[in-house]
């Protein structure tokens, strides 16, 4: 394996450096992705022969067979342990079309970030084309992939991709839970739930001053109205001193929001891509767009100490 490769092989640019691979990445997220290419001389490759060649070979069929040579590639070239590749025998008849996110994940891991979009793409290709083919958790890869982008330094379009693949209505409950969060702290509570019906909304928080919690309502309402105009919003406290309830009561038509699935590596990704992206406005004196990144950083993660603290050194 090559970790610094200046020229590639003829194998690995005709699996790697073709850009229209990259063109129309996703047909759900239109995030253009025309700055992924070129490699640099210090991005990661395993610009190895047999690696190269069974991955071409899966790429052109993709069956049992292909998938064991993939892997028996990868412990060749070093990207999986000979452990890993025992282990995995067993379980590759019963891959399909998400095997091309399982080499996404072995090429991400070893930092290859480039070759994991790659195949990612491959993946999302086909979740995008046939969604019954898509596992209950597909969406794993496309946090996988706004990750992949923060990691080789396209803070932009890791913004962007997340964002899209977040959605307003999935925002709104970042947005709100933290605001409402951050207010219950103040009065030595927390946020207990979230449940939505439609575009309505109703935050549960707890509070050890239930006086100040009711003065300070009508403002933090206010404010979510500011910060999410489309959503009618309700908060309900609780004492701090009352039992916790282990699933707090429903009423209809309101249902609990929780973070399922990859929203919280959503929410991650998010979080440090806006913070690089301040941190480079700020660097280049636009201190007030970075202020403003950051206080939206700070709503996705109100106790985040390395947000405040940036947001309190800018000018």
């Amino acid at each position: 394996m090559n970790l610094e490769t200046p020229s590639l092989s003829d194998g690995f640019r005709r699996l790697y450096c073709d850009a229209t691979v990259f063109e129309g990445f996703s047909a759900w997220h239109p995030i253009s992705f025309s700055r992924v290419l070129p490699f640099q001389s210090y991005d990661p490759v395993a610009d190895d022969a047999r690696v190269i060649a069974a991955e071409e070979a899966h790429l052109a069929s993709q069956n049992e067979q292909t998938r064991r040579d993939v892997v028996a590639a990868y412990g060749h070239g070093g990207l999986l342990s000979a452990e890993d590749v025992t282990h995995l025998q067993p379980a590759l008849e019963d891959y399909g079309a998400d095997f091309f996110e399982f080499m996404g994940e072995v090429h991400a891991n070893a930092g290859q970030f480039i070759c994991a979009l790659r195949w990612q793409r491959e993946w999302i290709a086909v979740m995008e084309t046939q969604p019954t083919l898509a596992r209950p958790n597909g969406d794993e890869v496309y946090a996988s992939v706004g990750y992949a982008l923060y990691s080789l330094g396209l803070v932009p379009e890791a913004i962007a991709w997340t964002k899209s693949c977040i959605g307003p209505e999935w925002l709104a409950d970042i947005i709100g839970a933290a605001m409402t969060d951050y207010q219950a702290q103040l009065g030595g509570g927390r946020l207990l739930a979230t449940e939505r019906a439609t575009n309505r909304t109703r935050y549960t928080g707890s509070t050890q001053a239930a006086e100040f919690a009711e003065q300070c309502t009508p403002q933090l309402k206010a404010a979510l109205k500011n910060f999410i105009p489309f959503q009618e919003s309700y908060v309900n406290w609780i004492s701090a001193e009352a039992p916790v309830p282990l699933r707090p009561a429903e009423g209809y038509p309101f249902r609990l929001v929780v973070d399922s699935n990859n929203l919280p590596r959503h929410k991650m990704n998010l979080l440090f891509a806006l913070v690089a992206q301040a941190d480079d406005l700020s660097a280049r004196g636009f201190a007030d767009e970075a202020r403003r990144l950051l206080q939206e950083a700070a709503l996705l993660e109100p106790s985040a100490d390395f947000v405040s603290d940036r947001i309190k050194a800018l000018p």
